[in-house]
């Protein structure tokens, strides 16, 4: 055999092996490439659902506008979603308190991502079988608590009717009417708001308006009398 014989079938060998290398560590290449960005959609969603948690909470308070339900608007925030869950409890003092204690948690269930979705049905998929049911069953749960707990967000904040309370009346009845009863502890204020005061609410609409107000009083008016005689004669 020839020097260049022997030389082509080195190179010819020498592709071979770099081929079957390759072969074998590509699946290796694949799951750390695919793992990493798993955990980056994970870490993704640990922060859509932080804000997702705050804005559930705050849109259920808000006051000065239509609220709308969570769900319709953090769909878009969870595009492998299976069921999303923004619970919203609500606590009021007073039937027509002036502020309430609003107290939330999302929870997220999802599928895995359809990259590794795919590459774990491939099996099946060639051989025309069913996936098992395993396979069928979201993912993970996620929740905006690591640990658990029943709240992750809480917030104080106007009630939706408070425009209407007795705060907001004339001045002229306050006095007259004892409007502001200070010596009441009906509608008095909790010294530490805590999370465990959600437990026993009585009150959780803030949408309960007060009554229409009165009239306000006059003022007072001079006698006539007195009137004429303090104008200077022309």
């Amino acid at each position: 055999m020839t020097t260049s014989g022997i030389e082509r079938r080195n190179f010819r060998s020498g592709k071979g092996s770099v081929l079957m290398e390759f072969v074998l560590v590509l699946p290796i290449y694949v799951a750390v490439i695919g793992g990493a960005l798993w955990l980056g959609m994970r870490s993704l969603d640990a922060v859509n659902l932080r804000s997702s948690d705050h804005w559930s909470v705050w849109s259920e308070g808000n006051r000065f506008q239509i609220r709308t339900p969570a769900l319709i608007a953090l769909r878009g925030m969870f595009p492998r979603f299976t069921l999303v869950t923004a619970g919203v409890d609500r606590r009021l003092e007073d039937e027509h308190g002036y502020l309430q204690f609003l107290a939330g948690k999302t929870t997220i269930i999802q599928t895995r991502p359809d990259y590794i979705d795919n590459w774990m049905s491939m099996p099946f998929t060639t051989t025309g079988e069913r996936k098992p049911f395993w396979m069928l069953i979201p993912e993970f749960q996620m929740t905006s608590s690591r640990f658990g707990n029943k709240y992750t967000q809480c917030i104080i904040m106007r009630a939706k009717a408070s425009n209407t309370s007795k705060r907001h009346w004339h001045s002229s009845l306050i006095a007259d009417g004892d409007i502001w009863k200070f010596e009441d502890k009906t509608s008095e204020y909790p010294k530490k708001w805590e999370l465990k005061l959600m437990e026993n609410a009585k009150y959780k609409d803030d949408t309960k308006e007060e009554g229409k107000e009165p009239a306000k009083i006059e003022f007072y008016k001079r006698f006539e009398p007195y009137e004429e005689w303090s104008v200077p004669a022309k």
